[in-house]
């Protein structure tokens, strides 16, 4: 294969040395700088472009670690929090008209379970779901049992499957 190569790239180096030679010794000096200094700088812009992907990944991964302490030291708390007897009402229709008041659309809820139920939101905003789901558990004793929550189609919004039960 590199016997190959040879040949392939014979003409085109030789064409290339020839054009090389044909220039000014000004020419030919700036030629071996620029054949220096272009790939340095090329190799300074990509390792810069990485250095600041880097550093912006390090804040969003300590953002993280802030949100997962705060989340950790609140979960006894919220454990240890009565939870009140249900008035009555069905999970369904606690679901119902819980996101009616957060302001939430709730597009579909499949029963899972003699306590559980299926509840898919799409461009919900986080902050309302979030305290929603807060309420449910404070209010009716309702929990989240499985969450999968994705990024909606514009900023602060999500689009939400959940599981919540009623114990």
């Amino acid at each position: 294969m590199n016997d190959r190569v040879t040949v392939l790239f014979a003409p085109l180096r030789a064409n290339v040395l020839a054009w090389y030679s044909g220039r000014l010794p000004n020419e030919q000096r700036m030629l071996r700088i620029a054949a220096v200094a272009v790939p340095l700088l090329i190799v300074l812009v990509v390792l810069s472009s990485l250095q600041a992907a880097v550093t912006r990944l390090d804040k969003r991964v300590a953002t993280k670690r802030s949100d997962l302490a705060y989340l950790q030291s609140v979960a006894p708390v919220l454990a240890n929090a009565p939870h009140p007897a249900a008035n009555g009402q069905s999970l369904v229709a606690i679901v119902a008209d819980g996101s009616r008041e957060a302001g939430l659309t709730v597009i579909g809820t499949d029963p899972v379970g003699p306590n559980q139920l299926r509840v898919r939101l799409e461009n919900a905003p986080f902050d309302t779901l979030v305290g929603w789901l807060i309420r449910l558990q404070q209010t009716q004793g309702i929990a989240v049992q499985n969450a999968s929550i994705d990024r909606g189609a514009a900023v602060g919004q999500v689009n939400a499957t959940l599981t919540l039960a009623r114990p």
